[in-house]
């Protein structure tokens, strides 16, 4: 995982509801992320100093003069956070480092024998000693329009001539947050190396994908899990290795908008406060969202859960292999598996099927193979959610944060437990669709307290008394930032997780000193830690 340097060529700036600052960013012309309600919005800029300046210190520069992002006629911002691009490392393509098993666009895409295969028949993943999802689906069938559940789908688009093309693809409400066109979110299957070409298209034909046949296999069958489902193709990225913080941010924010019940994104990175603020803003609107758990090559950043799927109000989908056994064999095998942990996660995640799950195949005759990789787990979860929204009706009077309560409790209680070690490869168990439907809706469950970015171990030292300004703020997540970036830093920690773990003083002021030096962070920070450090 790693953040671009000098990436950032804009910064969020957040607008706080019902304050000048709002009207002054749009009179600015600051693009608008995200729209202030009862919470935060954002605003995008061009960042301010020059190019070779840290993003993060470009933040800080916004932050004390406003005028150099448009805002000179109020009160400064009082937090700003750049707008990175994140990219992440890959092998090369026939090392098993990338989700579709290829080494160029249109090969024949073999299962990969690292991993167990699983039963002889494509699309095994939807069989009742798996997901169950074929049965689920059958149980609950077409519900006609006016009834269908409505998922938003984040990823780098959809091919609207794929043969796995779902039925019910909103093309009116699709939106593309990432280049061209904004009402335009056909995936663009760009194919250079670890690109990953059209991997919308295979995300989404494993959540909706039509019926499809595939010669010599005997497989005549709708693809996705919930086949009947509205979808809303909402590209933000053009490759799932290499997309902006803001475009994840505006995805979320427009699945709100678009009425979405369930949101699937499997996609991710190191966190952003926009990306918090539109989580807590979608889980209050009543959507339900499941995010992929990520992959890791070896020692290699992500080691653990990255975010979205790393907030507790989002399903972290983890991975699950055709024998039931854990998508990971140990952190030093560089044969691409999954990510889980920490432990303190692991109550809000789910594991779902893969390697070797069918991949539609975009530009190469409507083809399809097959993929891997934790984005293939999330569809699967996210179309069981579906089928259980259609399937459950809601009691009067629910609120919309419950129904995401309700359906995440229907499928965590639902789930196999059975491996020795579910709780911490697979969290609450292994997705079970059709065992799912016989949950009942639950009111009386209680509400997941609202998701922050935060590092509260700047805190260790006791230098802080009150809540952490906004400029403190933006320290703690740079310092969260670089840590999930840094072994060293994680080795330094003992395991310890900055979000949920507490850290004596004694522990922590190694971790810090080490952060100090750290060539990923701003000059800003660095001074903050080096201050920290003398003052405790």
């Amino acid at each position: 995982m790693a953040l671009v340097a000098g990436g950032a060529r804009r910064v969020l700036v957040e607008v706080p509801p019902d304050s000048g600052l709002e009207r002054a960013s749009a009179a600015a012309g600051l693009e608008s992320v995200a729209r202030p309600s009862s919470s935060p919005g954002w605003a995008a800029a061009p960042a301010p100093g020059g190019a070779a300046e840290h993003p993060w210190d470009q933040a800080h520069r916004a932050v004390r003069d406003p005028g150099s992002v448009g805002l000179e006629s109020v009160a400064p911002p009082t937090y700003a956070e750049p707008d990175f691009v994140q990219t992440f490392p890959f092998p090369r393509p026939d090392s098993g480092g990338l989700e579709s098993f290829t080494g160029s666009p249109c090969e024949d895409r073999a299962p990969d024998g690292f991993w167990p295969v699983g039963a002889p028949e494509f699309g095994w993943h939807l069989d009742d000693g798996h997901s169950q999802l074929r049965a689920a689906r059958t149980r609950a069938g077409d519900p006609g329009d006016g009834r269908r559940v409505r998922v938003a789908h984040l990823d780098t688009g959809y091919d609207p001539r794929h043969s796995t093309l779902p039925l019910q693809v909103l093309s009116g409400l699709a939106r593309n947050f990432a280049d061209g066109d904004p009402n335009d979110a056909t995936d663009p299957g760009r194919h250079f190396p670890g690109n990953q070409p059209g991997h919308g298209t295979a995300t989404l034909a494993l959540l909706a994908g039509n019926r499809v046949a595939i010669p010599g296999t005997g497989f005549s069958d709708f693809l996705g899990g919930a086949p009947f489902a509205e979808v809303v193709p909402v590209r933000i990225a053009d490759s799932v290795v290499h997309f902006a913080t803001s475009a994840m941010a505006r995805g979320i924010e427009y699945a709100i908008e678009a009425g979405c019940q369930v949101l699937s994104v499997s996609m991710g990175g190191v966190p952003a406060r926009a990306w918090a603020t539109a989580v807590n803003r979608a889980y209050d609107a009543g959507v339900a969202m499941f995010a992929a758990a990520g992959n890791r090559f070896g020692p290699s950043p992500p080691r653990m859960i990255v975010y979205p799927a790393r907030f507790n109000r989002v399903v972290a989908v983890c991975g699950v292999t055709a024998d039931g056994r854990p998508y990971y064999q140990s952190q030093l095998h560089v044969h691409m598996q999954g990510c889980f942990g920490p432990p303190a996660k692991m109550g809000t995640a789910l594991a779902a099927y893969t390697p070797n799950t069918p991949w539609a195949v975009m530009g190469c005759g409507g083809s399809v193979g097959f993929g891997g990789g934790t984005s293939s787990a999330t569809p699967q979860a996210a179309a069981a959610a579906a089928l259980w929204l259609q399937s459950v009706a809601a009691p009067a009077g629910t609120e919309p944060w419950q129904r995401v309560e309700a359906v995440r409790r229907a499928l965590f209680a639902s789930a196999d437990r059975s491996h020795p070690a579910a709780g911490t490869y697979f969290g609450r168990g292994a997705l079970r669709a059709s065992a799912a439907l016989d949950q009942p809706f639950r009111t009386d469950l209680p509400k997941t307290p609202a998701d922050e970015v935060s590092f509260g171990w700047l805190r260790a030292a006791g230098v802080l008394e009150a809540a952490p300004t906004g400029v403190e703020r933006m320290f703690e997540v740079e310092a969260l930032q670089v840590f999930l970036q840094s072994p060293r830093v994680q080795e330094l920690a003992g395991g310890a997780d900055p979000a949920s773990d507490p850290l004596p003083w004694a522990e922590a002021k190694p971790v810090l000193a080490e952060l100090s030096r750290s060539p990923l962070a701003s000059r800003a920070l660095r001074a903050h830690l080096a201050a920290l450090l003398v003052r405790a």
